[in-house]
């Protein structure tokens, strides 16, 4: 940021209008050099929004491993890539069973939850399609933090998992200028906070 002040006669001639001038450039100074900081991401769990980028990598404990994410302020819903989804009724409730893919080494997890709700997604420039809605758990910020997911068949897609609105609110913000903001997270990192 680059700021242009100038002295001009009457600053000059006037004793006090130097040192108001000096101190009124110092503070512009401290105030543009704290805006400019580039600060690590923050923990929403400290009370502060994490900064995070277009795309960024979430582990979800369910599928134990961690997804390439991208970030989509436009989705309501954050979606998953699921295989072989069958959703059944036990003891007057229903459920679903479907498989999670590892997207790394394609190792399959077999998933039984109970459903939260069937939503309907518009697509562009096509039918409209009916998803299932189960809670998923999702490390970010230095803490698991339990999320809706729509299960979706993402193989055609770059990323295989998309962050909705519903995890973004009240958590993070975005800032579509960077990617990968948040570090992987390790094993023992996740360890740490399920053990909280």
């Amino acid at each position: 940021m680059h700021l242009k002040i100038t002295y001009n006669s009457f600053t000059m001639k006037n004793k006090i209008f130097p040192n108001v001038f000096k101190l009124l450039l110092l503070l512009s100074l401290v105030a543009c050099s704290t805006v400019s900081d580039k600060s690590d991401p923050t923990d929403p769990a400290m009370g502060e929004m994490l900064v995070i980028g277009e795309a960024e990598y979430l582990y979800v404990n369910e599928a134990a491993c961690t997804y390439d994410a991208r970030i989509d302020t436009g989705a309501t819903t954050c979606s998953i890539h699921a295989e072989d989804i069958a959703p059944f009724e036990r003891d007057d409730e229903q459920w679903i069973k479907f498989t999670l893919v590892n997207p790394g080494t394609k190792e399959r997890t077999e998933i039984t939850e109970k459903l939260v709700r069937v939503v309907t997604i518009k697509q562009h420039e096509s039918d409209s399609v009916k998803r299932y809605v189960v809670l998923l758990k999702v490390f970010i910020g230095r803490q698991m933090r339990t999320f809706e997911f729509t299960l979706a068949d993402r193989s055609d897609y770059s990323y295989p998992l998309l962050v909705g609105r519903n995890l973004l609110r009240g958590h993070a913000l975005v800032d579509v200028s960077q990617s990968y903001t948040l570090s992987k997270p390790g094993k023992q990192t996740i360890e740490q906070s399920m053990a909280k």
